[in-house]
Formats: structure tokens, sequence, C-alpha cells
């Protein structure tokens, strides 16, 4: 009885992460160049359940291999397989393209396929694919949080000029001069990449070392998540019930475990 509890606590668990990776992905859904999460769900190795009281003895009472601890056969008969619950073997980001959006803004950069553009912070070089830039005071291409973008060069791309345009190339052109050149990067294993706030990602040693990316830049476009709406709605309300069903079943292992304490020990 107190297995059937574990299980559905081990349910209760796995549906409460399911719920917040969710509930993380609707909130970002109007965040620009948002990836999604998903939850990987692992169910506990099944018990093969058998009719234990049955009057089965060893044939002939003579060969120990036949019924018993450690016996290669027994004859006891099946009823049926017993699960032990479920839990989160972890979360993986869906690096899908997310539908592009146009703005008309010359600054405004989406990238059609994989990869990021590279920013420097006060942290390091990171990550993203927020491609809402602008110029700051010293003319520098940077993010909305002031952090400068990183050209093709490995530094920050300086703009002198009043018309400014930017092709699918990545090169930055200031009243017909080429100021720099945006890049986009790539990783061997994008998945050991950490995610940060602000839609920025730090590369690790498991990531790989960042390689260029053959993806086209589009001036004037944004990038918006790769989030359904109407599904990830659907899997909420979904992880929502399964959540109240193991509740259900605790619950009711524990008015049953409460009747055999209060009423049984009466006799």
């Amino acid at each position: 009885m107190l297995r059937g509890m574990y299980t559905g606590a081990s349910g209760m668990l796995a549906e409460q992460v399911r719920t917040d990776v969710l509930a993380n992905n609707l909130a970002n859904a109007q965040t620009v160049g948002f990836k999604r999460e998903a939850v990987l769900q692992r169910a506990f190795p099944e018990m093969l359940i058998r009719r234990v009281f049955d009057p089965v003895t060893p044939a002939g009472g003579a060969d120990p291999t036949f019924y018993g601890t450690g016996a290669l056969y027994d004859p006891r008969p099946v009823i049926g397989r017993l699960g032990t619950g479920t839990y989160v073997d972890g979360t993986w980001t869906v690096f899908e393209q997310g539908p592009l959006r146009f703005t008309g803004n010359t600054l405004d950069v989406a990238l059609n396929g994989e990869g990021f553009f590279a920013v420097q912070t006060d942290a390091g070089v990171r990550f993203t694919r927020d491609g809402r830039f602008m110029l700051d005071s010293e003319g520098r291409l940077v993010t909305l949080a002031g952090w400068p973008v990183l050209g093709a060069d490995g530094g920050p791309i300086v703009v002198q000029g009043t018309d400014v345009a930017i092709d699918e190339t990545g090169q930055v052109w200031a009243d017909g001069v080429v100021a720099g050149v945006l890049a986009a990067w790539t990783f061997a294993e994008p998945q050991a990449l950490v995610r940060e706030g602000e839609g920025l990602w730090a590369a690790t040693d498991e990531a790989g070392a960042p390689q260029p990316a053959d993806a086209v830049i589009l001036s004037g476009y944004l990038e918006q998540a790769n989030v359904n709406v109407v599904s990830s709605m659907v899997e909420l309300i979904t992880a929502f019930r399964a959540y109240e069903a193991n509740q259900k079943v605790i619950q009711a292992y524990d008015d049953t475990l409460g009747r055999v304490v209060n009423d049984l020990g009466r006799v």
C-alpha cells in the first residue's frame, strides 16, 4: 500500500516540474528569440506480479532451481505488471526556428537558420537570438541591455554614419562604407549551453568551441518565440489533470490506511 503512495508522489513531482516548464514557456511567448523547453519523463522499472500464495512446490521436491530464491523457473501464474512511478530525466531546449516578424527597422536583425549572435557582457562573451539592436552614444551596435554586439573579427561593431543598412551576409553598411560584419555562431552540442536571463546563453566546454553558422541574416525582421500558445495551454491543462489524478491516488491510499488503523485496530 505504501508503494502506491510513493508511486503517486513521484507522479506529482514529475508533473510539477512539467507544469513549471510549460508555464515558463507561456510566460515568454512574446519574448524575441526565446526557445521553448521540453521535459523528458521516464518510468521506473516495472515489477512482475505473481500469485505468491499459490500452493506450488518443486516437482518431486528435489530440484532447488525449480522454485524459490534464485530459481530458474517460477511456476506461479503471472497476473500483470506493476508500475513503480515516474521521474523527470531532464529538460532540453527546442532550438527549432521561430516565426519571423517584419518590423521595417534597419537595426532589427533576425537569424533564419541555426546560430547565435555574440555579445560582450560584464561576465564575458554571451550568445543570443534577440536581434533588437541599436546604436549607443559611441556609435557601437549594442543590444537593448547595452551589451556591444561582436563582429566576425571578435570586436565590437562601430558605425560612423547616418544611413545604416545590414545585408544578408551580415555586412553593416554606413553611408556606403562597410563598418563591420555581423557573425552567427553555432555549437556542436547546443544542449550544453547554459540559459541565462535577458535572452543570453553562456558557452561551456561540453558545448564545444563556437563555429561560424550557415544562417541568413535578415534586416528589418525579428524572430518570435517558438512557443505555440494553444498547444502549450493544452499541455498545461493535461499536466494539471495528471497532477490532480496522482493527488487523488495518494488521498485514496491515505483514507484506506486510516480505516485500517482506526477500524481494524478495534477488532
